[in-house]
């Protein structure tokens, strides 16, 4: 049984105050607790902004959890030259592996390469040197452990030597680059969080917006249910900003607002339980775009597959894994290699054929909802850079001097990982992180369950200790078990709500 359980190292609890949420008026309500929402929180308190977050499950319970946790530099964007995207994202990476050096660290990515042509070694040499071009000051501020080193060209024989089993058949050589991985997805998010409620931020999970609230046509706040103790509060803020990724469009409709309407994209990733490679990313072109190994704590994440929002086909996942096999016939991976699903949603563009690839803010002040915005994000990397540009927004909005922005170089303080006793870790994670329920603790506060179901005597210890702390009845305790095992049996899918014949879709890109 495991003894010990990684968990963020706090030296203040975070509380969740309900009485001062809804005791004062707040210059920001966010909405949302992803990474999105998490970083303009943080932006928002460190500026000076009397701020509030809600979540209405927990936080980073959403696509911030399932993902890839590589942290991507905007390689891919070089393709269409844009140059500005590939700037963010580089920029976004620098200062990720500057503030949170514990959880995220450089990762090599090779791609073997067949042939010649636009997918070639020539085309290759020319995007890697233009990328390391673009990216000239990707250490600036860095630890010298952190650097990212140039990519360069590899021969046949040395793709070969680090791909073992590759088919060498037609091989030309490779290219390998770095970018970055966060250990853990879901706390940075509490990171970010965590230095929101330092800053003055009020943070709450499992508070629910059933209604924006206004006064006359002006945004005014939010009414929230409360999902613990079932009271609905009002909450009062002077700018309401949604974060809330694919429930952006039912609560636009419940304010009487016209969205974007972007189409959701279901990306599905499988987690494997074992490593298929021992170094860096391997990539495979597929159908026209590119699938990944990625080597991750001992296990090994494959994806990303992408297909429009709808009703999950029973064989999806077994295609998915034959895909897989196919592009990476090296790994020999198969069914039963598969410990865990991840699926999430993400914006894709109108005709839902590919990956929506801007962020979004948008002032409904046009829409006839001033002191409202909606923030859509496309990339977990680029969450700081959106969340600048959005409390940049909400200063014009309340007629203020814009502040500067110090996120990209102050350091998240707790987003150090400490390794505990696996009681302790739950107490910890119950007392000064807002864990309320059992898939909180095992998914999100620690390593517990995030590479697939935990070991029977760990959850036991686990459960038993957070049902003291909560105090839960035998009842609970057996519900809180099988909504876990639910998650696990369901491939970690998200429900989004429907968009209810609402008003004509605003089109804005």
């Amino acid at each position: 049984m495991p003894v010990e359980a990684m968990s963020l190292y706090h030296e203040r609890a975070m509380k969740r105050d309900l009485e001062t949420l809804t005791s004062r008026e707040h210059d920001l309500l966010i909405v949302g607790g992803g990474v999105i929402g998490a970083a303009i929180a943080w932006d928002a308190a460190q500026r000076g902004l009397a701020t509030a977050l809600v979540e209405g499950a927990d936080f980073a319970s959403g696509t911030s959890w399932n993902n890839m946790k590589t942290i991507h530099g905007g390689l891919r964007y070089l393709q269409k030259l844009d140059l500005r995207r590939t700037r963010q994202s580089i920029g976004d990476r620098r200062a990720l592996l500057r503030i949170a050096p514990n959880l995220v660290r450089p990762l090599p990515f090779l791609i073997p390469l067949y042939g010649h042509g636009v997918f070639g070694p020539e085309a290759l040499w020319l995007g890697l040197k233009l990328y390391d071009l673009v990216g000239c000051d990707r250490n600036i501020g860095i630890p010298q452990s952190h650097h990212i080193p140039s990519g360069r060209m590899l021969s046949r024989r040395e793709v070969v030597a680090r791909v073992p089993g590759i088919d060498a058949r037609g091989l030309t050589g490779g290219a390998i680059w770095f970018d970055a991985q966060v250990s853990s997805a879901e706390r940075l998010v509490l990171a970010f969080l965590d230095a929101a409620h330092g800053a003055g931020a009020c943070l709450a999970n499992y508070c629910e917006v059933s209604e924006i609230a206004r006064a006359g046509r002006r945004v005014v706040g939010a009414r929230v249910l409360d999902r613990e103790s079932g009271v609905t509060v009002d909450i009062r803020a002077r700018v309401v900003i949604l974060a809330t990724g694919p429930w952006t469009d039912s609560l636009l409709h419940k304010a009487g607002v016209r969205s974007a309407r972007i189409p959701l994209l279901r990306a599905t990733n499988v987690v494997l339980r074992r490593s298929v490679l021992d170094g860096p990313v391997v990539g495979a072109r597929r159908a026209g775009r590119f699938l990944f190994v990625v080597p991750w704590r001992g296990r090994t994440i494959v994806g990303t597959e992408y297909a429009p929002h709808g009703p999950i086909p029973e064989e999806e996942i077994d295609c998915f894994v034959r895909e897989a096999a196919r592009a990476f016939p090296w790994a020999g991976i198969t069914m039963d290699d598969v410990s865990l699903v991840h699926r999430g949603f993400v914006p894709g563009t109108r005709d839902a054929s590919g990956l929506w690839s801007r962020d979004l803010i948008l002032d409904h002040d046009r829409d006839g909802a001033p002191g409202l915005v909606s923030v859509v994000g496309v990339k977990y990397t680029t969450a700081r850079e959106v969340a600048q540009r959005a409390v940049g927004r909400v200063y014009r909005i309340l007629r203020r001097s814009v502040p500067a922005c110090r996120t990209a170089t102050t350091p998240l303080s707790n987003a150090a990982l400490t390794a505990l006793p696996l009681d302790e870790a739950t107490r910890r994670a119950v007392r000064e992180e807002m864990a309320l329920r059992l898939t909180d603790v095992v998914l999100r506060r620690m390593d517990l369950g995030n590479a697939g179901p935990p070991s029977g005597d760990a959850l036991d210890l686990v459960a038993s200790t957070m049902a003291r702390e909560r105090k839960w009845s035998a009842e609970r305790l057996d519900h809180e078990r099988r909504a876990l095992a639910r998650r696990y049996a369901n491939g970690f899918e998200l429900q989004p709500p429907e968009y209810e014949n609402g008003p004509p879709a605003r089109q804005e890109e």
